[in-house]
């Protein structure tokens, strides 16, 4: 199904850096010799108005589009190219996209025809103040709300949006990979020093809409990790590797001891399991098979996870329901294996087939929805009905005439 990843890239500048001391009281409520900032007389605190950040931010973008994987990308930096842009070309002229760049040091280096002053050739604007300004342009032209998405109030804190354009999980995962090393091969560039791209395991975060601090879980890792769609499926990709395997097994395990204390026979209890792991391998056979097509809504990921213990689930349903009955039929035709095969069938097995077609009916609406995960529940749990209806109509009533366990044949053989 088509449809693209979010990935959300946090920055915040370093307390070392931007200490964001609190605004000065001259009333007598500060105790003296507390630091604080005064708006008249300090400069503007904040890593946003920092020009070396801003063109970090600028630089991280621009790669950003430029790979394979990325399409649209979006930060706050887009407000203030644009306002460098009207501001710096000359009067008269169309708006030159030149000039559609952060005005950090070096490109007011390069183009000091627009920002120097003719009758002072010596002069070199600062680009912290330029940039400062054009935040305050922006902010005062602005409706409330409108740079939030980008910026927090407090110029600190920030983040750079964007979508990767493809759902292959191997993409997907060298993608995040790939921008975490960006991060470290930049680490000690101009700009990249004096912030905190994403966030590192053992954080604490600030969430200033409901002003709760949260610690991220300490893993021992010291990796930068991203936000959005993509850092939550890198964040579940170990485990869901591990748990396609583990977690059936789980459940396999807890079905064998289930089953062999409520019908007193470890061999009734093994048929059962057994019988689930074809189930098993026929889902990890439909991921495989939309993994080898492309077709990301289906292949084996987190969200379908929970399609394998559901499907477990239904087949020793009717397993359950199958060996019931056929000791029951034992019992009342006096040990005749063909008649209590045919009263099973004509009557449970008549029921176990009505049961998988109404169920089957109630997922085929999944299978329309344009919702991946849905969709992909449904056409797991669709298959795993199908299977389940076969074996317990099939295997295993074979599988009892063969291995004849008490439960059912009772002591005659």
């Amino acid at each position: 199904m088509p449809g693209v990843i979010s990935v959300n890239i946090p920055i915040k500048g370093k307390v070392e850096h931007f200490p964001m001391l609190p605004a000065c009281e001259y009333d007598g409520s500060q105790a003296p010799g507390t630091p604080c900032w005064d708006e008249d007389e300090d400069a503007p605190q904040g890593a946003f108005n920092h020009a070396e950040v801003m063109a970090a931010i600028e630089k991280t973008e621009d790669w950003m589009r430029s790979h394979p994987n990325i399409g649209f990308t979006g930060s706050y930096i887009q407000f203030l190219k644009i306002v460098n842009m009207l501001m710096m070309t000359p009067e008269g002229q169309e708006p030159d996209l030149k000039y559609f760049h952060v005005p950090n040091t070096e490109f007011i280096a390069n183009n000091m025809d627009v920002y120097g002053d003719p009758e002072d050739p010596e002069w070199v604007p600062n680009a912290n103040e330029i940039v400062t300004g054009f935040n305050g342009l922006l902010e005062a032209n602005t409706n409330a709300g409108d740079l939030d998405s980008f910026v927090a109030k407090g110029w600190n804190e920030g983040v750079i949006m964007g979508f990767v354009n493809t759902m292959d999980p191997v993409k997907t995962h060298q993608t995040a990979k790939d921008i975490q090393q960006w991060f470290v091969n930049n680490k000690d560039e101009p700009g990249f020093d004096l912030v905190t791209w994403g966030f590192k395991s053992g954080d604490v975060v600030h969430m200033p809409e409901s002003g709760k601090t949260i610690q991220i879980e300490d893993s021992g890792t010291t990796t930068m990790s991203v936000g959005g769609f993509l850092g939550a499926t890198e964040a579940t990709h170990d485990v869901a590797e591990v748990e396609y395997i583990k977690s059936p097994l789980v459940t396999a395990l807890a079905i064998f001891i289930i089953a062999a204390l409520i019908f007193g026979s470890p061999l009734i209890a093994a048929i059962l399991t057994s019988t689930l792991l074809v189930t098993l391998f026929g889902q990890y056979g439909l991921g495989a098979y939309f993994t080898s097509v492309e077709n990301w809504s289906g292949n084996l990921h987190f969200a379908t996870l929970v399609s394998l213990s559901i499907a477990m689930g239904l087949g020793v349903d009717y397993g359950i329901y199958m060996i019931s009955r056929l000791k029951e039929e034992m019992a009342v035709t006096g040990g005749k294996w063909k008649e209590s095969l045919q009263n099973t069938l004509e009557t449970t097995g008549a029921a176990v087939f009505a049961s998988i077609v109404v169920l089957l009916a109630s997922f085929i609406p999944l299978l329309m929805t344009q919702l991946a995960n849905t969709w992909a529940l449904g056409i797991f749990i669709s298959e795993a009905l199908i299977i389940d209806v076969v074996i317990a109509l099939t295997i295993i009533p074979l599988l009892v005439y063969i291995f004849k366990p008490k439960y059912v044949f009772g002591d005659k053989k």
